[in-house]
């Protein structure tokens, strides 16, 4: 038993994931001044705390800053998942995930190349609500689902270098045919690929640049 089964209890192993918690339009002005922020902001953080951080751990996740989490794969790559709380106070959430490689120099931690978990799981971008603890137990508990899912199977499935050469290599076409082209970061990442075996010191540098935990030295 995983610890998600722990925390909601066991499902069916055919059960398809269904979207709970989101919110499909935005809300009226009325809603919007009816939010108490402080119920919602502790919702956000005891259901996180609750239901994410346990799970991520148990994944091998390191908490890092006040909402993300990262873990660094085989080839030297941060796997890395934010909590994106909607700017102006409308109490949503969405989660990104990415993947950045530590053996490319940085002049800053760089965490761009950001994708939306809900193009993931339905080709589209969801954000779930947290307004009262009600609201956020479900929306966290739907979250939860959806990294052990989507976010961490993809994970895997980019683990390896010639995985991520080719979502690389993919990319770069779709962005061409619109005329656009991957990012400096991005192409200096397809170059260097297929030989990053001796970037220790690389590596290094950018664990203290972007503050990670000494543990993923």
């Amino acid at each position: 038993m995983n610890i998600l089964e722990k925390l909601f209890g066991k499902s069916k192993s055919n059960e398809k994931f269904e979207l709970k918690g989101y919110l499909s339009t935005t809300r009226t002005v009325n809603e919007w001044k009816s939010i108490n922020r402080n119920e919602a902001n502790c919702s956000f953080k005891l259901y996180k705390k609750q239901y994410i951080d346990p799970f991520l751990k148990s994944n091998g996740f390191y908490k890092y800053k006040t909402n993300a989490y990262i873990r660094r794969n085989k080839v030297d790559v941060l796997e890395f998942i934010e909590f994106q709380k909607e700017r102006y106070g409308y109490s949503t959430f969405t989660v990104n995930y990415a993947l950045v490689p530590l053996y490319i120099h940085y002049d800053f931690p760089n965490f761009n190349a950001r994708e939306r978990i809900g193009i993931l799981i339905c080709d589209k971008d969801i954000w779930w609500d947290y307004a009262n603890e009600k609201k956020a137990k479900i929306s966290f508990e739907n979250v939860a689902k959806a990294i052990e899912l989507f976010v961490i199977p993809w994970f895997k499935s980019h683990s390896n270098d010639e995985a991520i050469k080719n979502m690389l290599l993919a990319e770069q076409d779709k962005r061409r045919k619109i005329g656009w082209n991957l990012s400096l970061d991005q192409q200096v990442w397809l170059e260097m690929i297929d030989h990053h075996n001796d970037c220790s010191k690389t590596i290094e540098e950018n664990i203290k640049l972007f503050g990670l935990p000494k543990s993923l030295m």
